[in-house]
């Protein structure tokens, strides 16, 4: 178990600052900063920075939190993932979670970074190649043909495997790496007689594949023209030469683009799903920059809700080939079950998205993405519009979309797909629709067994799952009722809480003692107290553990902790107008007390003579004159 002091020492050691900035342009403004929210799209920045606090807050969709919120909403992580990684950036040294298991875990992590070094290595060897090599022209002349420019090709990080046999072998061997720990990360073969080991990678158009954390794991690398001189012999080599799998490298479990996209995939809330790297590229160039593609295979559940810790829709944008539409359809049901909306661009026959942008151009692209149909709308209207009307090719196009539709959970949006079919395919009779799909489904159950029939029978499937009951606080955890709308609290108020968020130092012990006492607003009080507490401790208010404070009290929503978090993004108060402010807030909140409590007295008088009781009525006078007293004094003070 990872403790709480080394999870302070990571945060302490993390200027959010600079963290936030390696993603978002960060502009000072006052005592915090300000950019672009990395969580929606939008053109003015609500996105604000406290470096004091080590806190963030959009003020457009609401995301808040730390250094370690920061990294788990954009990387997707979990908090032990997020942890590890800013431990490592900020040098600190983590225990693992067991001792017995140390020693592997260890030498795992050792293995890890030694191949990524290698790799890391070759990537930047690959760089310099496709600046100096002499065969390096013929990597460019194709990178131009392209029309890339050099921001993508920087972002992207292209480079140029050289024309030899043992280049990269040679260069990495004289950086200290064997030639077994470089087989291991995929970069060089051993001969198939005698000894030694020959690039993977020659003469080829390097692609960088990162991970989710940036790290580069492996390659693919793209057929080039023959240099002058030279004739081909033997078959022609392949387009593609990618990477074998191995400890760093699992091509169904990572996409390309991904880590170059994550920022711009987690402000539009979308991803774009191409083919091929250059689709992936030439998107990027045209101004969709939330673009990735599969590596070298068809695409995978496990890519699939990779994507779905990033966004919650795909545009699916293949090529307008029988390949790309046979690879649509295959998406259709992995998406679904990965929990994301697919949408497809059609793009017209023979053309892939690079093609289509270097003849159409962006503009044109981006209203196609703007919009396209659903999944399900465009295979169905693509599987009535190809089958024309010959009745043998429409009964089979209905029959393949079976096992589409056998993806849908909600029986009333399966009966609307059904009339969707019918009505595409022009058929009045929606049984025998729903016999011909369900004979989809049947043919495909071998493969892969459906989790509804589209005919309208449940088949081994208890309907769609009830959703999660709500989180329920520890018994005997108090509960704090948030208020109904902010303006219930009065300003003076939250203007008194945020001078201790931003001042604590203005607040001498008396002040702070009375002050509880003085709030109407119970959640303001919970707040006060809680910061009150951090910056008895810590000399200051630490956000992260003010805000864990406040959960343990039972303060997890409502407008009075919605405005705490886009309060802590900010600093109003310097020391001087926290002195001012305190000088006027105290009397008036004092006056505001007595005036209360001068309603609740009469209220109880009036009860007490409506009773007859006299007695009591009087002794209330008595505390009413004195309150009165003391309210007279109050305002002479004032003046």
């Amino acid at each position: 178990m990872i403790g709480d002091d080394k999870v302070a020492e990571v945060r302490e050691r993390t200027d959010i600052v600079q963290l936030i900035g390696e993603y978002v342009v960060l502009k000072r403004a006052g005592a915090s900063f300000k950019g672009l929210c990395p969580f929606h799209s939008e053109k003015s920045p609500s996105f604000h920075v406290n470096p004091q606090r080590q806190f963030f807050h959009c003020f457009g969709c609401q995301a808040s939190g730390d250094v370690f919120k920061f990294v788990m909403q954009l990387e997707g992580r979990s908090f032990p993932e997020a942890l590890r990684q800013l431990a490592d950036r900020a040098g600190v040294e983590l225990p693992q979670m067991e001792a017995r298991e140390s020693d592997a875990v260890r030498r795992e992590k050792a293995k890890r970074e030694r191949l990524t070094a290698i790799t890391e290595s070759a990537a930047g060897f690959f760089l310099e190649m496709l600046a100096k090599h002499p065969h390096a022209h013929l990597a460019r002349a194709e990178i131009a043909k392209r029309a890339m420019k050099d921001d993508t090709i920087a972002t992207y990080r292209l480079g140029y495997a050289p024309h030899g046999w043992d280049t990269l072998a040679k260069h990495l061997g004289s950086r200290g790496f064997s030639l077994a720990e470089c087989e291991e990360a995929g970069l060089v073969v051993p001969r198939k007689a005698g000894d030694g080991h020959y690039d993977r990678f020659r003469h080829r158009l390097m692609f960088p594949i990162a991970d989710v954390h940036g790290k580069i794991v492996a390659f693919s690398g793209r057929s080039l023209d023959l240099p002058a001189g030279e004739k081909l012999t033997g078959d022609p080599p392949a387009k593609y030469v990618n990477s074998p799998e191995g400890p760093l490298y699992k091509k169904s479990e990572l996409l390309f683009g991904l880590h170059e996209a994550r920022v711009e995939l987690r402000r539009e809330g979308v991803a774009i799903l191409c083919e091929g790297n250059f689709d992936v590229l030439a998107v990027h160039q045209a101004g969709l920059k939330h673009v990735v593609a599969p590596l070298g295979t068809a695409f995978t559940l496990a890519q699939a809700k990779l994507m779905k810790r990033y966004v919650a829709k795909v545009v699916v944008l293949f090529d307008g080939d029988s390949a790309g539409k046979k690879a649509t359809r295959a998406a259709a049901p992995l998406l679904r079950e990965a929990g994301l909306l697919g949408v497809v661009v059609a793009l017209p026959a023979g053309e892939d998205p690079d093609s289509f942008l270097r003849t159409r151009g962006a503009d044109a692209l981006k209203q196609l993405v703007a919009t396209a149909p659903t999944m399900l709308d465009h295979l169905i209207d693509g599987g009535a519009s190809e089958a024309g009307s010959d009745p043998a090719a429409r009964a089979q196009a209905i029959e393949a979309l079976g096992p589409v539709l056998a993806t849908v959970d909600n029986p009333v949006e399966i009966g609307l797909y059904i009339e969707r079919v019918a009505q595409a395919f022009q058929i009045n009779d929606l049984q025998s629709v729903r016999q011909q799909l369900r004979r989809g489904v049947m043919a495909a159950r071998g493969a892969a067994r459906p989790r509804r029939d589209p005919g309208g029978d449940a088949r081994g499937h208890a309907g769609p799952p009830a959703p999660p009951p709500p989180e329920q606080p520890a018994p005997g955890t108090p509960r704090i009722p948030p208020a109904k709308d902010l303006s219930q609290i009065p300003g003076v108020e939250r203007d008194l809480v945020g001078c201790l968020l931003d001042q604590p130092h203005a607040f001498d012990a008396a002040t702070a003692e009375k002050i509880p006492e003085l709030l109407t607003s119970r959640e303001m009080e919970a707040i006060f107290r809680a910061a009150l507490r951090q910056a008895s401790v810590h000399g200051t208010v630490v956000a992260s553990s003010l805000l864990e404070d406040l959960e343990k009290d039972g303060l997890t929503h409502g407008p009075a902790r919605r405005w705490l978090e886009e309060r802590l993004a900010l600093q109003t108060f310097d020391a001087a107008s926290a002195q001012s402010f305190l000088e006027t807030a105290m009397p008036l909140l004092r006056k505001q007390q007595i005036e209360r409590e001068q309603r609740e007295l009469m209220r109880r008088i009036q009860e007490a003579l409506r009773e007859g009781n006299q007695e009591l009525a009087a002794e209330l006078m008595t505390l009413r004159d004195a309150l009165f007293r003391a309210g007279g004094a109050l305002q002479r003070g004032r003046r």
